[in-house]
């Protein structure tokens, strides 16, 4: 991962991971199979089953992207912010208070949607969920940049990560109360695989006679995570082995459940309103690591860092994040919970389908996990031009600034194939091996072996294919 972005490589642990629900750009989609992961109470027209190809799902979404953090240099190079032909402000316009970073994905194994009497449906899931989040504060990039004279007080609390990886069984139902009225809910059995929570409450740090005096307070907790304890003091960037992370032998170490419930209004023929909220509950971990970081004690790093953009890029990466890993000295200690709250995720929606062939919506979304939090608003177009194909496209901004999406759904015979994108520009970079790289070949996709977007580091992507059968249901 750290090749994507100089903000992965500022996640402080490069633990690539998987809480998707679902892709929102196709919330108001007429034959979306996949609607009841947003809310239990949407239902699909037809019975579907899906075995190993039910849906992938990956997301990355964040509020920085490569042009936060090169520049084009006086000859056309790209410069990283740190040299001095880049300005303070021009660097630090572009940051927020808090600089969010994003990853979700959700692998369906066995993919189950049917309809019983009595007009309810249900839908049996296994999945595979994974999210890894990460949140750098202001002020560490104001330490990066300005941190060169005595005195200068930087207060980095706040920063953090944390990945979860679980297994989950879901049963749904959707049952309608009147005519224009459903209701849904669903139960999730949740078997944890890996767990990790980094979070500095405090962390201060003060150039004082050319060394920096650093006043931390912060907690590492993780399970199923091979790691180097030690009784005495040890770095960050030290404390874990990756290398011997092994997932073909992961035990469980953490158990859970969650609940979603949602409703839809059918306020007029042509008008519906609906509204959810998803995983409402928590894993309880078995921690094998509990670390904490607490004192004072000197800091003598960033001295001989290439800051002139004349090395290759992923090599400035690596030593910027090393340093950054060597901030904060870690000791075995009690401390963290091992009851973790998931995220709970809100969506309220107005879809407008006037005529049968044409449908519109407005989504809200809000997530709330703290400082992971995110809103976003969205519209979609939805077209259905003839009874074997669906197209949608919108747009959406919010934590994430703009974001423009668009899907196409396949019914052919016994087969649904669901395909859908999602951006946050048509802007893309690559190109990041080379040395001597120029600015403008980052930002061309021809150069370089991967594409993301420049700008905002938001990309969504999700395939579905499952076989329908049984009746279709309007």
């Amino acid at each position: 991962m750290k090749k994507i972005s100089l903000f992965l490589a500022l996640s402080l642990i490069s633990f690539s991971a998987l809480a998707q629900n679902g892709f929102r750009g196709a919330y108001f989609m007429d034959g979306y199979l996949y609607g009841h992961t947003m809310n239990p109470a949407l239902y699909a027209n037809r019975s579907f089953l899906g075995i190993g190809t039910g849906k992938i799902d990956v997301q990355t979404q964040s509020n920085l992207g490569l042009s936060s953090f090169y520049f084009p240099g006086p000859n056309g190079n790209a410069q990283l912010f740190l040299n001095d032909n880049v300005s303070s402000q021009q660097f630090l316009g572009k940051l927020r208070k808090n600089n969010i970073e994003d990853m979700n994905v959700q692998y369906d194994l066995f993919h189950l949607g049917f309809w019983t009497e009595k007009n309810r449906f249900n839908t049996l899931t296994l999945s595979v969920r994974v999210s890894e989040k990460a949140n750098v504060p202001y002020d560490l990039f104001r330490f990066l940049k300005e941190g060169t004279s005595d005195g200068t007080l930087f207060n980095i609390g706040g920063m953090g990560s944390r990945a979860r990886a679980f297994a989950q069984l879901a049963y749904g139902m959707s049952i309608p109360v009147t005519e224009e009225i459903r209701v849904g809910g669903k139960v999730k059995a949740l078997v944890g695989v890996a767990y990790a929570d980094l979070m500095a409450k405090q962390t201060d740090l003060c150039l004082e006679s050319g060394k920096w005096a650093v006043n931390s307070d912060a907690r590492l907790i993780s399970s199923n995570i091979p790691s180097r304890q030690t009784s005495g003091p040890v770095k960050l960037g030290d404390l874990y082995n990756l290398d011997n992370l092994d997932w073909n032998n992961l035990r469980p170490c953490g158990f859970g459940a969650a609940l979603d419930l949602g409703a839809t209004w059918q306020v007029l023929p042509w008008l519906q309103l609906s509204a959810s909220i998803l995983d409402f509950g928590l894993i309880r971990w078995k921690l094998d690591t509990r670390m904490a970081s607490a004192g004072n004690w000197e800091f003598t790093g960033f001295k001989d860092m290439d800051i002139t953009g004349e090395g290759a890029v992923t090599a400035q990466i690596d030593e910027m994040k090393d340093e950054i890993l060597s901030l904060a000295e870690f000791r075995s200690a009690e401390v963290g919970s091992p009851a973790d709250l998931l995220p709970v995720t809100a969506y309220l929606g107005v879809k407008a389908k006037p005529c049968s062939w044409f449908s519109a919506g407005v989504l809200g979304t809000a997530r709330a996990e703290g400082k992971y939090s995110w809103a976003e608003i969205r519209g979609a177009l939805n077209l259905e031009p003839a009874h074997w194909v669906g197209i949608t496209a919108g747009a959406a901004y919010g934590s994430f600034g703009p974001k423009f999406s668009s899907a196409l759904n396949l019914r052919l015979a016994l087969l649904s194939i669901f395909v859908g994108a999602e951006t946050s520009s048509f802007h893309f970079a690559s190109n990041l091996d080379s040395r001597d790289v120029r600015f403008k070949d980052i930002f061309d996709p021809d150069n370089g072996n991967f594409v993301i977007p420049r700008d905002n580091l938001n990309m969504h992507l999700t395939l579905g294919i499952n076989m329908v059968f049984g009746r279709k249901v309007k």
